[in-house]
């Protein structure tokens, strides 16, 4: 099976200028924890999670003096993001980028592996460079009840 087989394909996506309170708005009103975000050609450029838009309300924590001292290349970068996201204004701003992709004619294998890998809830199926669909942990829960049948 394919990851096209049991994509998404009904999508709610925003550009990288969309308000983070409008994101918030469509993550409700659409009962989903991200949206991809997509310049005008439908190439994908990253999303904004849940836990992007928590980032935003909650102040970072200021990097340990050690950190500071010995240069900790991760920790420094971790911070940045935070500041990044905690300051933001717009989903280019607040993302996670890049956004992890597959192609459609990937293996479902292959799906399941990098969202494992990556601890991720979804992933964006793209074709030709443009997204496409998407696959999400359900789609795998669904596939678990499809097979008893």
């Amino acid at each position: 099976m394919l990851a096209k087989d049991v994509m998404k394909t009904e999508l709610v996506t925003v550009g990288e200028n969309t308000p983070v309170k409008e994101i918030a708005r469509k993550m409700l009103d659409h009962d989903i924890s991200g949206l991809p975000v997509v310049n005008e050609q439908g190439e994908i450029l990253g999303v904004v999670s849940e836990l992007d838009l928590m980032r935003k309300q909650i102040k970072p924590n200021e990097p340990s003096i050690w950190t500071m001292i010995w240069g900790d290349p991760d920790r420094e970068k971790q911070h940045r993001d935070a500041i990044r996201k905690y300051m933001g204004k717009t989903a280019g701003d607040v993302m996670t980028a890049p956004a992890m992709t597959v192609e459609a004619s990937d293996s479902l294998e292959k799906v399941g592996n990098l969202m494992f890998n990556k601890k991720i809830k979804r992933v964006f199926v793209t074709e030709d460079g443009k997204l496409v669909g998407v696959v999400s942990r359900s789609a795998f829960t669904k596939l678990l009840l499809n097979d008893e049948k």
